[in-house]
């Protein structure tokens, strides 16, 4: 099991940016391929909060509604920073890595998961995917807390692709940004030991939000 870090989720202020961030493991992605079985991965996130002393209350209702909604969560500590003007939580959640015909996708417990489409030939189609029932969570969420809000223009997603195999790989992405540079259609080699960072466009963000996923690029294995 690989641990990854994200932030995501809530904004204090509408205004704020934040990325959600995450590596995947290519052993990772072999062994779903493989045993076509889903891998359930730990998220950790730091979410903000209005205040300290509401952190606990306000961290604790976004759990529990994400629990009504079949998502699983823990709350690890509450944090403020320096000048104690704001306050952070730091949150356990779960995500996964699955097969695009696992006929589990409705029942995830995590908020996210990598989807892996198997294409023939080797090549694999890689897409990040929402929980079916993360909208619905995200509206009650903004109902119930009033200083709760998430706008996909203050999102970005970075998917980071980190090859842990002795064997060289190549991975086509779409519309993004990779280590930094835009990239409209792009292979690149990935190499032993090396990662690829790729950030999703404004396009592929909203399509994350509005239609439930987005394709991230294609995974090539050597046959």
């Amino acid at each position: 099991m690989r641990k990854f870090t994200a932030i995501i989720l809530l904004c204090v202020l509408s205004a704020c940016q934040f990325n959600v961030t995450r590596t995947f493991y290519v052993r990772d992605i072999q062994d779903v391929i493989a045993s076509r079985d889903p891998i359930n991965l730990p998220i950790f996130m730091q979410v903000p909060a209005s205040s300290m002393d509401d952190c606990q209350s306000e961290i604790g209702q976004v759990l529990g509604i994400l629990e009504t909604y079949g998502m699983i969560g823990k709350l690890q500590s509450c944090n403020s920073d320096e000048s104690a003007l704001f306050a952070t939580a730091n949150i356990e959640l779960e995500a996964s890595v699955m097969r695009v015909d696992d006929q589990n996708q409705d029942n995830m417990t995590g908020a996210l998961a990598l989807v892996i489409e198997d294409r023939g030939d080797g090549y694999y189609g890689l897409y990040l995917a929402r929980n079916p029932n993360l909208e619905a969570a995200m509206s009650s969420i903004k109902s119930a807390l009033v200083f709760a809000s998430l706008y996909a223009t203050n999102v970005g997603f970075i998917v980071t692709i980190n090859n842990d195999m002795r064997e060289a790989l190549l991975i086509t992405t779409y519309d993004s940004f990779v280590n930094g540079a835009p990239s409209d259609e792009e292979e690149f080699t990935l190499k032993p030991r090396s990662v690829l960072k790729i950030r999703a466009s404004d396009v592929s963000t909203n399509l994350f939000f509005n239609r439930g996923w987005y394709e991230i690029g294609v995974i090539t294995f050597s046959s």
